[in-house]
């Protein structure tokens, strides 16, 4: 029964190394994850200001077209 007894404590302890590792793992994971959902909010936000900058240049320049035109059309 000792060996018996033995190879079951050695079962237990790694077993205990495999949870402990996948509890580790799931934890990194979670932590990517997050840092991945802030990464894509940033991504996110600073896309809606370049696309309201360019909104606003391209507004300009047709303001700037059209007043070229009117001169040329003088």
């Amino acid at each position: 029964m000792d060996q018996f007894d033995a190879a079951l404590k050695r079962l237990d302890r790694a077993v205990h190394r495999l949870e402990t590792a996948l509890d580790q793992r799931e934890q990194r994971s979670a932590q990517e994850d997050a840092g991945l959902a802030q990464a894509l909010q940033a991504a996110r936000a600073d896309q809606a200001h370049t696309q309201a900058v360019a909104d606003g240049v391209a507004s300009r320049l047709d303001g700037a077209i059209e007043r070229l035109n009117a001169v040329l059309e003088r």
